[in-house]
């Protein structure tokens, strides 16, 4: 029970509802808000149509029949004849901002349902995670059907993914929600659709489910090391405030493509090698090597020094000079070792490089996600940062099921309070034009009139937030900007907001570094009611008139997604206009 909970404060009933969706396990959370009740959270453990009852994980992988209809999970529906099924696993990568590396390239399933989008396979994942959520509260909870009946209609979604992923992917996961029925597609739909990054989503569950994390001390650092099946997500907080407890992100999360699913893939090349030639060296015998390995030896590998045997056939399967005996292939600790080595080093080398320097002697890591239940990683993380003197802990529940109760926690709980912006974000506009500027001169050729009869360069990028930057929640950053006309007043505006993914703290020009700059989207605005100026052209014909119409564009930027708006004053009163809400996520 999370007694340290306040009481729910708000006027009506409400579900909080959490999905992880993870590349090869995934689950889900839910929190039932009662005016006057302290909210608490409960794993969903049983999921539709599968025998794993009392488990906090499905497998996210899937089966669809040859016309795209969506059928099941795996260890879910009996599927006897696999060749009428399509079997499709780490398709979640499909959207990943990070380019596959061969090894993924082999694990992932390059061919889609007919006729779906990765969107709608998500979509489909997400209604069956979402329909076992709905199945548990209406069996298990008091009065289920009725209190269901309650809040079917505000049901708050969060939705988790890796430190790395961004705006794009946050719109493919609100669209996939809307799809799955999930929301309806409204604006008041689409505002009850949120994200937390996984790192953020584990701390939360850390703070609450460890008895560390209830005596963090303010000035205190904590480390989220987050291993899972695809990424290992490294997050760093301080804190604050202890009652409540409140934190900040003091530095960029990172995100690794080296969780515990490609421990098994660069077993399951070595063995394919290794197999080259003996008769065993099948898709069959090697998916079968690579399900026992990654059920048992990953899970309980804890020497160097030990052989390690997998059984992946029947006692009659022999191949002596293969190393194959009664259905059984022998491993030297040492090769096993080094399929974990890439995932353990990558990790180590992050953590010294990007967060070791802001670090406290004897702060908290706290591991969690599937993967951390290995012994080797554990151990050997530990032991290559011992100097560092970071004091690592594991929760005493389960942590495969940190992620989804965490999510419910980043909802209910509002833990992080302030987080680091991890590029910069801006608005290319135009410049007046200077002959003796040396970037202005080179700009030349690009140079037009404006309408008030000043020759300006385009391409100019407005800085609004700076990469590495501590952003509050709700904190408001506001630039003003003109438009002028000739004519007629302008109508209509779209300012385009940008994402710069370079080293530069404060890039000047669009045009300097490509493929650097990235439109996330626009803002449009009608202007019509706004107030506008008359101007007299500075050059040309005498008395021709001019028309400049302003605005701020204005970017809310501590929350886990970025908000971007347009205001300005309407008429003599000082009243906002909030034009359109573009949801971005602050990667």
């Amino acid at each position: 029970m999370e007694t340290s909970r306040a009481d729910y404060t708000g006027l009506s009933r409400k579900l909080v509802v959490a999905l992880d969706v993870g590349t090869t396990f995934s689950g889900a959370a839910y929190a039932f808000l009662d005016p006057g009740e302290i909210p608490q959270t409960q794993s969903v453990t049983r999921y539709l149509n599968t025998p794993n009852l009392g488990s906090a994980k499905v497998p996210s992988i899937l089966y669809y029949d040859h016309d795209g209809n969506f059928r099941g999970i795996e260890n879910g529906v009996d599927f006897q004849d696999d060749d009428a099924f399509l079997r499709i696993k780490w398709w979640k990568l499909m959207i990943s901002p990070t380019e596959p590396s061969a090894a993924m390239k082999d694990q992932m399933s390059t061919q889609l349902p007919k006729g779906k989008t990765i969107v709608d396979v998500f979509a489909d994942f997400m209604g069956y995670l979402f329909d076992s959520t709905k199945a548990l509260f209406k069996t298990s909870e008091p009065n289920g059907e009725l209190r269901w009946d309650t809040v079917s209609n505000n049901i708050e979604l969060v939705l988790t993914h890796p430190n790395g992923w961004g705006g794009p992917q946050q719109t493919q996961l609100r669209t996939a929600a809307v799809k799955a029925g999930i929301v309806p597609d409204t604006p008041a739909g689409h505002s009850r659709v949120h994200f937390v990054t996984e790192g953020e989503a584990s701390f939360n569950f850390c703070a609450i489910h460890t008895q560390a994390g209830k005596d963090l001390k303010p000035g205190e650092q904590v480390l989220i090391i987050d291993a899972g099946g695809g990424t290992i997500d490294i997050s760093i907080y301080t804190v604050i405030n202890n009652k409540p407890l409140q934190v900040e992100e003091l530095y960029e999360p990172e995100c690794l493509l080296q969780g515990g699913e490609f421990v098994t893939a660069r077993a399951r090349a070595v063995v394919q090698e290794k197999l080259r030639g003996s008769k065993f060296n099948t898709s069959d015998d090697l998916e079968a090597f690579s399900q026992k390995f990654d059920e048992g030896v990953k899970r309980v590998f804890s020497s160097d020094q030990v052989a390690q045997n997998v059984k992946f056939g029947s006692p009659r399967d022999n191949d002596p000079e293969y190393g194959i005996k009664a259905g059984r292939l022998t491993l030297t600790g040492a090769q096993v070792s080094e399929f974990f080595e890439p995932s353990i080093q990558s990790t180590v080398d992050s953590i010294r490089d990007n967060f070791s320097q802001r670090l406290a002697t004897n702060s908290y890591a706290f591991l969690v996600g599937g993967f951390a239940t290995s012994p080797w990683l554990s151990e050997q993380l530990e032991g290559r940062l011992l100097d560092i003197g970071l004091k690592f802990c594991k929760p005493d529940t389960a942590t495969n099921k940190a992620v989804a109760v965490g999510a419910v926690s980043f909802y209910v709980d509002h833990f992080v309070t302030g987080r680091i912006s991890k590029f910069t974000y801006g608005v290319p506009c135009s410049i007046t034009y200077n002959p003796f500027d040396p970037e202005h001169a080179q700009r030349a050729h690009k140079s037009f009139i404006d309408a008030m009869g000043e020759r300006r360069i385009p391409g100019y990028f407005t800085t609004m937030l700076s990469r590495g930057t501590k952003v509050l929640e709700d904190r408001e950053i506001r630039y003003g900007f003109s438009w002028v006309s000739k004519g007629a007043p302008r109508q209509y505006v779209s300012p385009e907001i940008v994402k710069y993914t370079g080293t530069l703290f404060a890039p000047e020009w669009v045009d300097t570094e490509q493929g650097r700059f990235k439109t996330l989207c626009r803002v449009g605005a009608d202007l019509s009611t706004a107030p506008h100026t008359q101007k007299l052209r500075k050059k040309g014909k005498k008395g021709k008139t001019c028309y400049m119409r302003g605005a701020d564009v204005i970017l809310l930027v501590g929350l886990t997604e970025l908000k971007a708006q347009v205001s300005w004053i309407d008429s003599e009163t000082v009243r906002a206009h909030i034009v359109l809400h573009v949801y971005v996520y602050l990667t």
